[in-house]
């Protein structure tokens, strides 16, 4: 079978759009993306094999290629909030009509689900076939396990902005196939939250957010749980930091960067002392173990 870098970037913030705009004109501005982003691909010398929905599949016979597109993709400023991300990854593909399957083409989408909006997520070989510039530009993410894949998938970052726009795997280079999170359960004092899929919830000192901390070392939006693919993350977006206490003790220091989390712990916003109970979040994974 041929080989090629397949890319697949999703549009983030198309499902907002939709419901801040009436349907036909959140449909006439994401096409706009859509095709900017088709050009972009062909611009970069890729092929577009189809566009589903928000986002677009290509292929590349380069990786310098299949990086320029994603770059592209992620550095331009869209209109009404969106963004991109996206994932990239070399391997076999099968053609099939107006298709391709393969196995290049479900770890790519499987990187681009994990990608944060601005960031694209790429496999070894990809990465290695960079110009030793664009190496310089990423950030090794270590060993990632995902499904379908016996071993470990090495992955390598490219990010725009700062470092809370990009995804930090912590201790996923050894890890093993780990648990599915199904709901979370979080608790910040007398209040409590159950999260599902794609919900969330912000913590800080702004009467905004769902969990309101009120204490001048917390930031007004200082961090986020975000239950997403299956996974609970949380996002530290402070100066000040949070660390984040497993139920089996480990601590982990967070500024500006990501976590995931599983099992039961604790999150101290902005503070490193457990003994302050008004800035702690208190969280539960209800995971599905695998068979």
């Amino acid at each position: 079978m041929p080989t090629a870098h397949v890319l697949i970037a999703d549009i983030t913030g198309s499902t907002k759009l939709y419901e801040e705009l009436p349907e036909r004109d959140a449909l006439s501005q994401i096409s706009i993306v859509l095709a900017r982003m088709r050009t972009i691909i062909d611009e970069c010398g890729g092929v577009c094999i189809n566009s589903k929905g928000d986002d677009t599949l290509s292929v590349y016979t380069e990786a310098e290629q299949a990086f320029a597109a994603a770059r592209a993709m992620i550095e331009t400023e869209w209109a009404n909030g969106m963004a991109v991300h996206a994932g990239a990854y070399w391997g076999e593909v099968l053609n099939h009509g107006t298709d391709i399957f393969g196995d290049a083409v479900n770890t790519s989408a499987r990187l681009s689900v994990l990608a944060k909006p601005g960031e694209v997520l790429m496999g070894d070989t990809t990465f290695e076939q960079l110009s030793e510039r664009n190496r310089a530009l990423c950030v090794s993410m270590g060993g990632l396990k995902l499904k379908g894949k016996a071993d470990p998938v090495r992955v390598h970052s490219f990010a725009v902005g700062d470092m809370d726009t990009q995804t930090v795997l912590f201790g996923a280079k050894d890890a093993d196939d780990g648990p599915r999170t199904e709901s979370v359960a979080l608790q910040a004092g007398d209040r409590e939250w159950t999260l599902t899929n794609g919900q969330s919830v912000m913590v800080g000192r702004s009467a905004d957010c769902e969990a309101v901390l009120e204490h001048p070392w917390v930031s007004r939006k200082h961090g986020s749980f975000e239950l997403r693919a299956a996974q609970l993350e949380y996002t530290d977006h402070s100066s000040s930091g949070s660390t984040v206490i497993t139920a089996d003790g480990q601590e982990f220091s967070l500024q500006r960067r990501s976590m995931p989390l599983n099992g039961e712990g604790v999150v101290l916003v902005g503070t490193r002392d457990p003994s302050i109970e008004t800035s702690v979040v208190r969280y539960a994974t209800n995971d599905l173990m695998q068979d």
